[in-house]
């Protein structure tokens, strides 16, 4: 497969052209950016606000995706659905999206002639900046931060980005069983007690702030890298499909995006079909039968990742979709999406403060369907602070942050 041509940089703009841009160049409008991507992030934020929820019960023993095992039919239902249909698959989307977002800024640079220097060292502040966000995230609200593991592969991302559409491939193709291994084993790592002859794993509520705030900082200390390993190869993928404009120019790729949604969706379902199904607890695996499941449904995820992001960028394109014919829905998920990092944090704020053992301690007392009721409704609440933000025509107070901290010389507007 051949490199498209706007994947490469100029060094030096022709005597013709005027002379190369050394700045940050603005960001793009809001009412000028595609519809497809915003749309998806939107779209993954919900995801990502239900595949967490679990995370924050507290109390008594766990089992396989970290669901309680003392639960009820529904609760066992609702583990048994999510697991299949929403974890280890929003996750990749969002990786992917957050490749095609470093992708859509390489462009932009290239179309402003700005040099190969500018433009690293333009995308390491980003990805060092991102990875300063996960840092703070975790050491203050919530384990299980995802900024941190994108903006690490987002800095190993930097050597890749001239790269040929080969190589990007490649690497990807060679990164994903490496993530699925490692991913498959953090999820049946939960089994190890019961091999050992020990119960089951019991996550005891840590009731004191500061013993709380040191163990996510450990934990993030080694969370963060085991997930940029396993985000790498989908911001590779993003990287790939962001120098076609996939999403941006959706009704060009319809063909692809047709065939990535419906085998992705596919592959997805039935790979994630047995792990799903021992977290439902319609089945009793072996502790060999988990660790394979395991890995089967991590990487088979990847595929569920991008084939939900392939699925938006389909609808919009068979509908003809723009900002001027999107309804009411779609400018709420747009909304989320243009402004997807304050969403993000926002959705930590409103689980922890009041589910956290060390702060509210409701957590203690809900079960699985209670808790993904909750995340549906953190959701919505960050979708009532997008859509107001966007009446006001202001962006996200975090999204205002990070770009004054990457050009700390430039007024953000």
């Amino acid at each position: 497969m051949t490199t498209t041509p706007s994947s490469s940089l100029p060094q030096a703009a022709p005597a013709q052209i005027p002379t190369p841009a050394r700045g940050p160049v603005t960001p793009v409008p809001v009412e000028r950016r595609a519809v497809a991507p915003d749309v998806a992030r939107g779209l993954a934020l919900l995801g990502i606000a239900i595949a967490n929820a679990a995370v924050h019960l507290s109390g008594g023993a766990v089992g396989l995706g970290l669901r309680p095992v003392d639960s009820s039919a529904l609760d066992r239902a609702v583990d048994g659905v999510v697991s299949l249909f929403v974890d280890r698959r929003t996750m990749p989307m969002f990786a992917l999206l957050y490749g095609y977002g470093i992708g859509v800024v390489v462009r932009r640079r290239a179309a402003a002639w700005v040099p190969w220097p500018a433009c690293r060292a333009d995308l390491l502040r980003r990805a060092a900046v991102l990875v300063a966000f996960g840092a703070v995230h975790v050491v203050l609200l919530f384990e299980g931060d995802i900024l941190g593991a994108y903006g690490l592969a987002g800095l190993a991302a930097v050597l890749l980005v001239r790269a040929s559409d080969r190589t990007l491939l490649v690497t990807a193709a060679v990164g994903l069983p490496v993530a699925a291994l490692l991913g498959g084993a953090m999820q049946g790592a939960v089994v190890l007690k019961d091999v050992l002859g020990m119960g089951a794993l019991e996550v005891p509520p840590e009731e004191s702030p500061l013993l709380a705030m040191a163990m996510r900082a450990m934990s993030g200390v080694v969370g963060a890298p085991l997930g940029a390993v396993i985000a790498f190869p989908l911001v590779l993928l993003g990287l790939w499909a962001a120098r076609r404009e996939v999403l941006e120019r959706p009704a060009d790729h319809v063909r692809l995006l047709r065939r990535t949604a419906v085998a992705g969706l596919t592959v997805s379902v039935l790979g994630g079909a047995p792990f799903a199904t021992a977290v439902a607890r319609l089945r009793d695996p072996s502790a060999l039968d988990v660790f394979a499941s395991a890995m089967l449904h991590e990487l088979t995820g990847v595929a569920g990742g991008v084939a939900f992001a392939a699925l938006v960028g389909w609808v919009v394109a068979v509908r003809g979709t723009t900002l001027a014919t999107l309804g009411p829905a779609g400018r709420a998920l747009r909304a989320v999406g243009t402004r997807s990092l304050t969403c993000y944090l926002l959705q930590s704020v409103l689980f922890v403060l009041p589910l956290a053992p060390w702060a509210g301690g409701l957590g203690e007392h809900l079960g699985s369907a209670q808790v993904v009721a909750w995340a549906v409704g953190v959701w919505l609440v960050t979708v009532a602070v997008a859509v107001t933000l966007e009446a006001a025509g202001r962006r996200g107070p975090a999204e205002v942050l990070y770009r004054r901290l990457v050009y700390p010389r430039q007024a953000v507007r």
